[in-house]
């Protein structure tokens, strides 16, 4: 069946989030279950006075119900790329320079390319190293781990850490999780030395520093 509109889906999960059964709304706002279920599923398309019940009911202001979703596009060829703490690599920001829950980072090296042989350590509680291609060698303070395609290690930014391309032959691509986001992409601080001022320039060209 086509759907009406696409509230049903908001209306359910700011149900379950509110912690209400469907009887519970069903009894607050003197609809049936059946009906409330159908609007949940996008099947009927209530009355403005029986919408407006149930989000009060379920505690769902009108205008979030009704939101356009937002979003930030980085298109491959415009991601700000940095002069990031290491050698012969490549970094490129997948998250846009605003946002402040998560820094996703890829990273290309090739052969006898890394993080540089100083540990570092960045203010964020959660890394995640994964690795889309290549081999990778990570130190995680005296500990070494080897990664392959795949896998991925989680640990916390604050430990002082390194990492190089593992194989004599072929570049590796990993991507980097941070959370929460890194105050600014561009600023890093090593452990031992003053905080660095990255140089960025958009894929198109043109450069600053921030």
């Amino acid at each position: 069946m086509a759907t009406l509109y696409p509230i049903g889906p908001r209306i359910l999960i700011a149900r379950e989030a509110s912690g209400l059964s469907l009887g519970d709304v069903a009894a607050k706002s003197g609809l049936s279950k059946g009906f409330l279920s159908r609007v949940e599923r996008s099947f009927v398309s209530p009355s403005v006075d029986s919408l407006i019940t149930i989000c009060e009911v379920i505690g769902l202001p009108m205008a979030e119900l009704f939101a356009s979703p937002t979003f930030v596009l980085t298109r491959a060829a415009e991601r700000p790329v940095a002069n990031l703490p290491g050698r012969q690599v490549i970094d490129t920001l997948l998250t846009a320079t605003t946002e402040q829950h998560v820094t996703v980072i890829e990273t290309t090296a090739v052969p006898g390319g890394g993080g540089g042989v100083d540990l570092y350590t960045v203010p964020s509680e959660s890394e995640v190293c994964y690795v889309v291609a290549g081999s990778l060698e990570l130190i995680l303070n005296t500990e070494i781990i080897t990664l392959g395609p795949g896998d991925a290690v989680t640990f916390n930014g604050t430990t002082p850490h390194t990492w190089n391309n593992a194989s004599l032959f072929a570049e590796v691509r990993v991507i980097w999780i941070l959370a929460p986001a890194l105050p600014n992409p561009w600023v890093h601080g090593a452990i031992g030395s003053e905080t660095e001022t990255w140089t960025t320039r958009s894929a198109t060209g043109g450069e600053q520093t921030s």
